[in-house]
């Protein structure tokens, strides 16, 4: 297997918490939480993993501004453009549909880690992309060396960290006599997932993963999570094939990205008031609605032990309509 360098920008490993008050309110499995939502670095979350891989990647071939896309309201927007500022990159981002009116939450923060916004009109990430590469044309004229990061960070250089945060978890699993039987995450671009898997190829693990998506319908985020599994596996150079299904769970998406169902809403109030952890409305929230629910429905047995892996997204909050914060 090739090694793959990494910048280090927190400290690791970052902690699983059993969520007592949680589990039996819920009258249901064992659920624990790894805190990725504490990795520090631009208020953190679980695009640091991905970043530390791809930033290095980037200064190791000399580019000197960093390209990405996503939402207005971004975590990973947001926390590129941090890293960006730590690392004296010039960091450009093109995010979906039209300027906002209100410059606040992961927007303001872009802002104030210095990053150039450009407004794609389109809330077609396809788009977005073509869009972006055209301006990075652009930049490329007029002297500069962009890399171009994907939606998400969702890339085979990207993704290895979480085949190292799956290793890390087996690791405090060992440590701490635990007995996890399932990993289950918020799913938008499938990075995140696509490195869990491969990470579970590494060890030969039983752990099933378990994606919520909050973002694409089950078929398409299936295909592009097995199409990242192929380029993680070619990073790495490995020897080894993806030969399980994927997991995925889509009804829960509701009206749209970024859009709070009443589970979403449900979720975070259960989530503050019975263990003190906030989730936000976009991915972590959205993905433990769907959890309660699939808990409630009997989909898992008392007997089993569930790690949901908080990844972040606090900003989010502030776009949750005056309707929706009445919910509290």
């Amino acid at each position: 297997m090739r090694k793959v360098n990494r910048f280090n920008f927190f400290d690791k490993p970052t902690p699983i918490e059993f969520l007592n008050k949680l589990t039996k309110f819920l009258n249901g499995p064992k659920i624990f939480v790894k805190r990725d939502d504490l990795t520090n670095v631009a208020l953190g979350g679980n695009k640091v993993r991905k970043l530390e891989y791809l930033m290095l990647n980037a200064i190791k071939n000399k580019y000197d501004t960093i390209f990405t896309i996503g939402g207005p309201q971004s975590n990973h927007c947001r926390i590129t453009a941090g890293i960006c500022a730590k690392l004296g990159l010039k960091c450009v981002l093109v995010l979906s549909g039209k300027p906002s009116e209100l410059l606040e939450g992961n927007l303001l923060l872009d802002k104030i880690f210095g990053a150039e916004i450009y407004f794609a009109g389109s809330s077609d990430f396809n788009k977005v992309l073509m869009i972006a590469e055209g301006i990075a044309d652009n930049y490329r004229k007029t002297g500069y060396k962009p890399y171009l990061i994907p939606l998400g960070g969702a890339s085979g250089i990207g993704s290895l960290g979480y085949v190292e945060c799956f290793i890390e978890i087996l690791k405090q699993i060992k440590q701490d006599k635990l007995n996890i039987d399932y990993i289950v995450i918020a799913c938008g671009s499938g990075g995140t997932h696509s490195g869990l898997e491969v990470g579970k190829i590494l060890s030969d693990s039983q752990i099933e993963i378990i994606g919520i998506s909050v973002l694409f319908k089950k078929h398409e985020l299936v295909e592009k999570i097995y199409n990242n599994i192929k380029e993680v596996i070619n990073v790495l150079n490995l020897k080894k094939e993806h030969n399980s299904g994927i997991t995925i769970y889509d009804e829960y998406i509701g009206k749209g990205y970024a859009i709070p169902t009443e589970l979403t809403l449900s979720a975070m109030k259960i989530m503050g008031r019975k263990e003190g952890i906030v989730l936000d409305p976009v991915y972590t929230g959205k993905a433990f609605g769907g959890l309660i629910d699939l808990i409630r429905k009997k989909t898992f047995s008392k007997k089993d032990n569930i790690l949901f892996i908080h990844t972040g997204g606090y900003p989010g909050i502030v776009k949750l309509s005056e309707s929706d914060k009445a919910y509290f």
